[in-house]
């Protein structure tokens, strides 16, 4: 049995009671109980699209023990709260860190979270000739990657939002805008280190030394490790990444040039062609495939296909007379067709090659002719030289075989430019008739759609990102777009110093330049309105430098007296000025250099 003792003790009743009365004297005066800061927990890191409002509702991390009215306040990082939620817009891709305070009334807690915003669209803009930031172009917000550096240029925009640029043309650099630092890659080479081309993945190739002893390397900016591709025998700069990231690339070898491929899973090279004569890389398929050329056993060109998982294959090895003959490569059709010419007795001959079936089909022969572009619907236009006064426009279909007239004057024929969309048109142009040019469908039956501006026309055109065209008088009185999708000219425009500039606003819209009392304006074209729009006719001379990926238009004006060009936007009904004279109050001139979208 477990006895158990009970004590009684009137000293011990004492200090307790004495013990309870001093905790109540400490939390309590005049029987009320004191009040206690708001309590903050952990905010879990935030992530957000770029361009877009940020909000978050903090009641879940604040807790008051009163349940007190609770004020929120920003102390930094921007923004504003309404209760207890918090919104803002963030200048552009980063990390941003949030400060803010919570008050009952009495006292006040601080707490903090940090937002991720995960992309933007960025603009680069050159600062004189020594500075560069991006331009977030949904926010016109800006972010500075350098000042007062040599000749800075854009070599590219990676897809995880990274930019690399260059410095004087010989130092490479790479721009990481979520920590807003920038890295020297290859700063100890011996030579300059050179951009070439970048993967979907957000790696890029690089190069350093000078020909022929230029050594090529693979970049990874996750871990800023370059993995040396290719030790210093590089016969040229000629390097294609194809849609599954392989880099393919030539190197020299005893004074000829091979051609393998890198595979970044495979931290490894392989070789394409290693055969005892010079191999040269020539076009990127878009199937993954690529072509190379090849010097013959007989002197002669020959072209060839290599895709991982196919090999090497010849290009119209099924034609037997095509076997001694030289060989160019000119474009890739929709299916990875390769269209290609041979010279025979000086004549060149158009075939296209089928990597699907290894057959050769022949576009034309028995005359000179000449490339001059493919449609989307695998539609090869070319001329052939009839004599030195004459050249006339074909089209040749290559899924169907079929070949139509494009333009048989007695004249020559300058085919100006192949549109996108389908049916795709040929904009051509006779030396016999140079105040008109024409649009011509490149179908079974072609119809020929010509402006007429009672002018000399020039024989460049503008092409707009639809596959729209634009046309300009000569002497800049009057310019007209061509509607691929409607097959007709549009409204005529007229003024002075008209010049095609750049897509506008929405599909079909188009920027152009308009001179009034010798100042240079802008205007677009509104093709959903049929009407022009003025976008700039403030003083001073406009210079438009591009239409963002958020539907904006930029632009450059020297205000005033000033001698330097200042950048603004206009989003279709409000002009903005985006810069002016820096905290120094210097002023500077900006140039737009490129554009990319980055998510990370």
């Amino acid at each position: 049995m477990v006895h158990r003792i009970h004590f009684r003790s009137a000293g011990l009743a004492l200090a307790a009671a004495a013990a309870v009365a001093l905790v109540a004297a400490g939390c309590s005066r005049d029987g009320s109980v004191s009040n206690a800061a708001p309590r903050i927990t952990a905010v879990p890191a935030q992530s957000t699209a770029g361009g877009s409002p940020f909000s978050i509702d903090l009641d879940d991390y604040v807790s008051d023990r009163e349940a007190g009215t609770l004020t929120y306040t920003v102390a930094s990082g921007g923004g504003s709260f309404t209760g207890s939620s918090y919104t803002h817009t963030f200048d552009a891709m980063g990390e941003y860190t949030v400060d803010f305070t919570v008050s009952d009334g009495a006292k006040t807690a601080n707490g903090s979270f940090v937002v991720n915003v995960a992309s933007s669209n960025f603009v680069v803009v050159r600062e004189d000739n020594d500075g560069l930031f991006l331009l977030d172009s949904a926010t016109n917000g800006q972010v500075r990657v350098l000042s007062s550096t040599n000749a800075p240029t854009f070599a590219a925009g990676l897809a995880d939002g990274r930019m690399v640029f260059q410095i004087n043309g010989n130092q490479l650099w790479i721009y990481d805008p979520i920590r807003r630092t920038a890295t020297r890659i290859a700063g100890d080479a011996a030579g300059a280190a050179t951009y070439v081309a970048k993967t979907s993945d957000s790696r890029f190739v690089y190069q350093t030394g000078t020909a022929p002893d230029v050594t090529l390397f693979y970049y990874n900016p996750v871990n800023d490790f370059s993995r040396e591709i290719d030790d210093g025998g590089l016969a040229s700069t000629d390097v294609f990444i194809n849609s599954s990231n392989l880099v393919f690339y030539e190197t020299g070898v005893t004074g000829q040039s091979d051609i393998y491929y890198y595979d970044p899973e495979e931290d490894d090279s392989f070789a394409v062609g290693a055969a005892e004569t010079d191999e040269q890389l020539l076009g990127l398929l878009g199937n993954g495939g690529i072509v190379f050329s090849r010097i013959g056993t007989g002197g002669e060109t020959d072209l060839f296909y290599f895709r991982v998982g196919t090999g090497v294959v010849e290009i119209g090895a099924d034609i037997a007379a095509l076997a001694t003959r030289n060989k160019a490569f000119h474009a890739g059709g929709a299916g990875s067709e390769v269209v290609f010419s041979a010279t025979n007795a000086g004549n060149r001959e158009l075939f296209a090659w089928d990597p699907g079936t290894g057959q050769t089909a022949t576009i034309v022969s028995g005359s000179d002719n000449v490339f001059d572009g493919i449609g989307d619907g695998n539609e090869v236009v070319y001329h052939t030289v009839v004599s030195g006064t004459e050249h006339d426009a074909f089209c040749y279909d290559i899924d169907d075989s079929s070949t139509v007239t494009v333009r048989d004057q007695s004249d020559v024929t300058t085919v100006i430019a192949v549109t996108k969309g389908t049916p795709a048109y040929a904009i051509v142009q006779g030396s016999g008739a140079t105040t008109q040019i024409d649009a011509v469908s490149l179908v079974g039956s072609p119809a020929t759609v010509s402006w007429t501006p009672g002018a000399t026309v020039n024989n460049t055109v503008g092409q707009l990102d639809n596959g729209d065209v634009v046309a300009q008088r000569a002497d800049g009185t009057a310019i007209n777009n061509f509607d691929v999708s409607g097959g007709a000219w549009g409204t005529q425009i007229t003024g002075a110093g008209l010049a095609f500039e750049g897509d506008g606003l929405e599909s079909g819209d188009f920027v152009f330049t308009v001179t009034v009392s010798a100042q240079v304006d802008l205007s677009m074209w509104d093709e959903s309105g049929a009407a022009v729009v003025v976008v700039s006719n403030t003083a001073g001379t406009d210079d438009f430098q591009a239409k963002t990926a958020d539907g904006t238009l930029l632009f450059t004006r020297i205000v005033g007296t000033n001698t330097n060009a200042d950048l603004f936007t206009w989003d279709g009904t409000t002009e903005t000025r985006l810069t002016d004279e820096d905290t120094a109050g210097l002023k500077h001139d900006h140039t737009v250099l490129g554009q990319f979208t980055g998510t990370r």
